[in-house]
């Protein structure tokens, strides 16, 4: 799981630093490779039985196509902020805080949609632990993103000491 979430921390925090505004091509680029990666950790963490296995797929898939345009507008968010990270405002800043939030409250209703439509197919315990493993992704995704990010007004605090 490590290894997804430096994946996705190095192309955020390249992505932060060269300051250039983000491309659907390279969402989706680094989503495929993401995904390709994460679908293998999940297959194994779950060891599903073969009757779970040949129901979960399909929902899992589903899922993914959601949670990915996600994490296009959490990409894009990001880029928004470095981009304007040394002219913040009352409304921009206000806009960014509103969209960070609608992400956040539209995944936890993602991951409880699946997890309730996944209880019914695989088991409750079974449910519970994608969900689990998607909520420390998240979690660990977000960590990382908030430690290669500056906070509001740091940048502007360091240019005035120098």
């Amino acid at each position: 799981m490590k290894k997804i979430t430096l994946l996705f921390s190095a192309f955020m925090c390249l992505s932060f630093f060269t300051f250039a505004q983000v491309q659907d091509g390279d969402i989706k680029l680094l989503q495929q490779y993401y995904g390709t990666e994460k679908m293998a950790v999940v297959k194994d963490y779950m060891a599903l039985t073969p009757a779970q296995d040949s129901v979960f797929w399909n929902d899992y898939n589903a899922y993914e196509t959601e949670r990915l345009e996600l994490g296009k507008r959490r990409i894009m968010l990001i880029d928004k902020y470095a981009r304007d990270i040394m002219s913040l405002n009352d409304d921009n800043a206000t806009d960014m805080i509103k969209e960070a939030n609608a992400i956040d409250v539209t995944f936890k209703k993602l991951q409880m949609t699946y997890f309730k439509k996944m209880s019914k197919k695989i088991g409750v315990v079974k449910a519970a632990q994608f969900y689990q493993f998607e909520s420390y992704i998240n979690n660990a995704i977000n960590m990382s993103i908030q430690e290669n990010i500056p906070f509001v007004g740091e940048l502007q605090k360091y240019r005035k000491q120098k």
